[in-house]
């Protein structure tokens, strides 16, 4: 995910620091840089109209998704309404340290104007080479490109959902409204037909050139087995490039257990996440993580609290991606069901960031919490992750019973609680920090 935005500097010619203007704005723009963030720097200070509208035309050819104004002198506020008009984009206030500038009460004066005309802003305070208030910035830059590329997201939902779960219903409205992305309904005939038009001999040429992924891998499925869930994910992989979708969500229990989880672990690894059961609202919460942390993701069950080490174990019939095994991966039978072809694995240590998102309209509920993945055995036949918290474990289980927290969790790896917090507000999503 590309992280981008553009700086541009406001300074009064009357007041102290006005000549240093132009440094604190180079200074800034660099510090995001180095941080990671791509930064279009204006290079336009601006103090009166005639410099309003050349920051405007800059900025109308860049492709950003924020605008930081960084404020190196008390200046009249209007210019800012001034550049509104012309270009609207979410926007970051940034302030200075120095006692004679003005740099701060301005920006405090700017938002009481933004809070009475209705616009939202961030604000960071800090040194122009500050690393710290850059990476603040980063972490907020980060939630805006999310929301950008939430906006253009498309899921598909194959089957609907599986019957006895009324709670992975799914909320089209609340989703568009909140996450901006879009779901698109497809009939499972459209995916069991193309299943149905391939050839063995087709499959077998699949598989054949998935051998670089394939062949490390323990074989304790079928032939037969192999060659249908290649099928299957030849034609999940189909109708996403017919739908341009980058997010698929089949209704698998108990139809197509099994017969799509290799498909799924497969294309994770291509950019496409797949969710089990028809749980499109996880799907985009895969999306979201997967956004984040540049990694597959782990679509889990909340199942078990052990007191002993302050853990709980999550786990799904194995369906992740590859590139996120600790150890021998198995294509074997799914549970239950002992059919079709699962990734089952152990899972790599480390920190991690285990989300869940649920409700419809003004409940729609965004959960997460934090923790670190410490090694485990094969304690449930998929993708079993271990997460040991520093908070109690039962306060956490009370925590999801209170607030009616879903049992689908999502786990990425990386520590992205700051980045949720912003992305829900921006958002207007109920958020629930575990």
């Amino acid at each position: 995910m590309k992280l981008s935005i553009a700086t541009v500097g406001l300074a009064h010619p009357f007041e102290v620091g006005y000549d240093d203007a132009e440094n604190l704005l180079n200074q800034t723009a660099k510090t995001l840089e180095e941080a990671g963030v791509i930064c279009e720097n204006v290079g336009v200070i601006m103090h009166d109209l005639d410099t309003v509208k050349q920051a405007a035309a800059v900025l109308k050819t860049k492709d950003v998704d924020l605008l930081m104004i960084c404020i190196a002198t008390w200046s009249e506020d209007h210019h800012l309404l001034d550049l509104l008009s012309y270009i609207d984009k979410p926007v970051i206030l940034r302030a200075y340290p120095a006692r004679e500038t003005g740099s701060l009460c301005c920006a405090h004066q700017i938002g009481a104007v933004f809070t009475d005309i209705g616009k939202t802003y961030e604000f960071v305070y800090g040194d122009a080479d500050s690393r710290e208030s850059a990476e603040e910035t980063k972490k907020i830059a980060t939630a805006y490109s999310l929301k950008t590329v939430m906006s253009r997201t498309r899921v598909g939902a194959i089957g609907g959902r599986v019957k006895g779960m009324t709670e992975i219903a799914y909320d089209e409205f609340a989703i568009k409204q909140k996450l901006g992305a879009r779901v698109v309904n497809i009939d499972e005939k459209e995916m069991t037909e193309k299943v149905n038009a391939m050839t063995d001999a087709e499959a077998e040429k699949l598989l054949e050139e998935k051998k670089a992924i394939l062949a490390p891998c323990k074989i304790s499925s079928s032939k037969e087995a192999m060659l249908e869930s290649i099928k299957y994910y030849s034609a999940m992989k189909a109708l996403a490039e017919e739908y341009d979708l980058e997010a698929l969500s089949v209704k698998c229990y108990t139809t197509y257990m099994g017969k799509i989880c290799l498909g799924y672990s497969l294309l994770s690894e291509e950019g496409i996440v797949g969710s089990c059961e028809g749980d499109v609202t996880n799907a985009l919460t895969m999306k979201l993580m997967y956004e984040l942390s540049g990694k597959p993701i782990n679509n889990t069950d909340l199942l078990y609290l052990d007191e002993s080490e302050n853990s709980i174990l999550f786990a799904h019939c194995g369906s992740s991606g590859f590139s996120i095994a600790e150890g021998e991966i198995d294509l074997c039978p799914v549970r239950l069901a002992e059919t079709g072809v699962c990734t089952k694995f152990l899972v790599k240590p480390g920190k991690v960031t285990a989300v869940n998102i649920c409700g419809h309209g003004d409940t729609f509920r965004l959960s997460a919490m934090v923790g670190d993945a410490i090694p485990c055995g094969m304690e449930f036949p998929g993708n079993p992750v271990k997460i040991k918290f520093e908070k109690s474990i039962f306060d956490i289980n009370k925590e999801i019973m209170a607030n009616g927290i879903g049992h689908h969790w999502m786990v990425a790896y990386g520590d992205y609680m700051e980045e949720l917090k912003y992305f829900c507000k921006i958002n207007n999503i109920l958020m629930y920090e575990i």
